[in-house]
């Protein structure tokens, strides 16, 4: 089966920019904890005053502007991931769906109701009319 090479290339693309929303957001998180230490030594130090006198702007800027760049990671990565749905569900058999699902369930309480619905709905066809006969 051959792929049309819009679709493949939108695919890439898609995967690309995945990537590097994920890895931005590891790196906001590293961020984070950087920022956190460096506050906390600033508010331990004997010289707090002064460093406040002359980086104050920077740290109360700090910590907002990496709240901005998170909050802007968080929704483009949810983007994406909705975006991916309808390509990563094509591609994956009905047996790996439900392994998500479940995976899913257990860890944050909800699962993907469709996969389980289209399982016994198919469960029941089946036993309602018997296999299809060739």
């Amino acid at each position: 089966m051959s792929e049309n090479p819009k679709t493949a290339s939108s695919q890439a693309a898609w995967a690309l920019l995945t990537e590097g929303v994920t890895r931005a957001r590891i790196e906001a998180h590293r961020l984070e904890h950087l920022i956190g230490r460096g506050l906390k030594m600033a508010e331990q130090s004997p010289e707090r005053e002064h460093i406040y006198q002359v980086a104050g702007d920077i740290i109360v800027g700090l910590p907002n502007r990496l709240n901005a760049l998170k909050m802007s990671l968080d929704r483009t990565g949810l983007a994406l991931s909705r975006m991916g749905v309808d390509f990563l569900e094509s591609r994956l058999p009905l047996s790996e769906k439900v392994l998500v699902d479940e995976a899913v369930q257990s860890a944050f309480g909800k699962a993907h109701p469709r996969y389980s619905d289209l399982i016994t709905k198919v469960a029941d066809r089946y036993l309602q009319e018997g296999p299809d006969e060739e």
